[in-house]
């Protein structure tokens, strides 16, 4: 059966959505995810992905890099950011990476339905009025985000380590791998993002941050 997946670490809301959209679409199979790692495996494990949902805000993410990694692996499957931060900026630079769409967390169930079944439909657009800002992502940004989506997914979670600022020693232990493990993970990721040292990675990762919005003291 065709997948739909919402991704998003809030229970209430993520269950929220998950009820919405069996009714709305109940030929589709709603799978949910409450973090980059279950997102990953939700991802490996469908082969019919038709759309995702996807919270910016999530365990794991940082900035884009979630919404980088998903497009670079499944290009053919729209995602649509589900976000509290809707600042121009914010959506200009979703789109930018690769969104097929982006929907404010305020909006109703009726946007929502809408929202997602014109992108099932083929189109591509964002929330009724929702700013887009003029100036779109920088090509150092676009270039990281193209070398994201190229990493595995255990490659994916050890350059999201190492922006966190995790060493080697720590990535290992939280992992539960060898540190040679991460040593050949961060080898090929270096060489991935085309950078040679940790503070270069970890300046290059952050050129995927999200400007804090003012909606996401209330949501996130």
């Amino acid at each position: 059966m065709p997948a739909l997946i919402i991704a998003d670490d809030h229970p209430l809301f993520r269950n929220a959505l998950e009820q919405v959209f069996q009714m709305r679409f109940p030929a589709l199979d709603i799978v949910t995810a409450a973090d980059v790692a279950s997102l990953q495996t939700v991802v490996e494990q469908q082969r019919d992905v038709v759309i995702v949902l996807l919270d910016l805000n999530m365990p794991g993410a940082h900035g884009f890099s979630a919404l980088s990694w998903l497009t670079g692996q499944r290009p053919e499957t729209p995602v649509v950011v589900v976000s509290a931060n809707t600042q121009p900026d914010t959506v200009r630079r979703a789109l930018d990476h690769g969104a097929a769409g982006f929907i404010s967390k305020s909006a109703d169930t009726e946007v929502l339905e809408q929202g997602v079944a014109r992108v099932l439909e083929g189109e591509r657009g964002i929330h009724p009025g929702l700013e887009v800002a003029a100036r779109g992502a920088e090509l150092k940004a676009l270039d990281v985000a193209e070398a994201l989506g190229s990493l595995t997914p255990s490659q994916f979670r050890v350059a999201s380590m190492l922006a966190e600022g995790l060493l080697n020693k720590q990535i290992a232990y939280e992992l539960d791998v060898k540190e040679a493990t991460i040593k050949a993970h961060m080898t090929e990721i270096f060489r991935k993002l085309g950078v040679n040292s940790r503070t270069q990675a970890v300046l290059a990762l952050a050129s995927l941050a999200v400007e804090p919005g003012a909606d996401d003291r209330a949501v996130s």
